[in-house]
């Protein structure tokens, strides 16, 4: 494992990466960059390997074939251990699908909990960071409450906080808004859209086709594993390249 920030290195860069679960292959010579502030969005039917393929930037899913590098770490597959993904997990954020906040904490006291604990961050300085960025989020009326006491929605959006919290160069989204009820998706996506503006480095499992037009500079479509196609949004949804990307949009796109 190395260490080294070069500032011209991509943010995050995958090559060759395979990943088994037994005799699934469900990660096939995966290649891909991110630059730096670039969002990427990442589409596909179900078990196309979204999930997996975020997942595996963070070392929650590790791999079996390929390298990976991210925030300035080169980790083969032979080379993952407990202090790699520590060491990751400070550099990387994530929002899952369910929220996964304390429930006996407040949303103020989640956010605190990380930096103070796993980043040795003072509690002053840690309260003063998660005040403000529960601001950030629209969530500082909130701050006293406890996830039971929140929406959906909002529960999300202090989830994202909590990310923040830790002061992650890069963040990953697993299909952030795929728990919401319709009309509280919104609010999450604009959350995020304003991330996006304010030049953060983020991958995005999700199916809101929308918002990948809106944010992405680049959007991936991945089935059985693979990254089947890759372009620009307007590229991406009106000139597909293959038969396989023009049958999904073809029922995911309103018509």
């Amino acid at each position: 494992m190395k260490d080294k920030l070069d500032p011209d290195a991509p943010m995050v860069r995958m090559a060759g990466i395979n990943k088994w679960y037994g005799d699934y292959h469900a990660l096939r010579d995966i290649d891909l960059q991110v630059a730096s502030g670039q969002r990427i969005v990442i589409c596909g039917p179900s078990g196309s390997g979204k999930s997996t393929l975020v997942r595996t930037v963070n070392l929650l899913e590790p791999f079996q074939e390929g390298t990976l590098h991210v925030c300035g770490m080169d980790v083969g597959a032979d080379r993952i251990t407990h202090a790699t993904r520590l060491a990751l997990n400070r550099r990387v954020g994530m929002v899952f699908q369910q929220f996964n906040l304390f429930p006996h904490m407040t949303a103020l006291e989640n956010l605190t909990v990380g930096p103070v604990w796993g980043h040795g961050v003072g509690r002053r300085e840690a309260r003063e960071r998660a005040m403000r960025l529960l601001d950030r989020v629209g969530m500082l009326a909130h701050a006293d409450k406890h996830p039971a006491q929140l929406s959906g929605g909002q529960q999300q959006r202090v989830a994202i906080a909590r990310t923040l919290c830790t002061e992650p160069q890069v963040v990953l989204f697993d299909e952030p808004t795929a728990s919401l009820d319709p009309e509280m998706v919104s609010e999450v996506l604009q959350t995020m859209e304003a991330l996006a503006r304010d030049g953060m480095t983020m991958l995005i499992v999700t199916h809101e086709m929308g918002f990948a037009r809106r944010v992405a500079d680049q959007v991936i479509f991945m089935d059985q594993g693979q990254i089947i196609e890759s372009a620009a949004p307007d590229d991406f949804f009106e000139r597909p390249q293959s038969p396989r990307l023009r049958s999904f949009l073809g029922r995911v796109l309103p018509h």
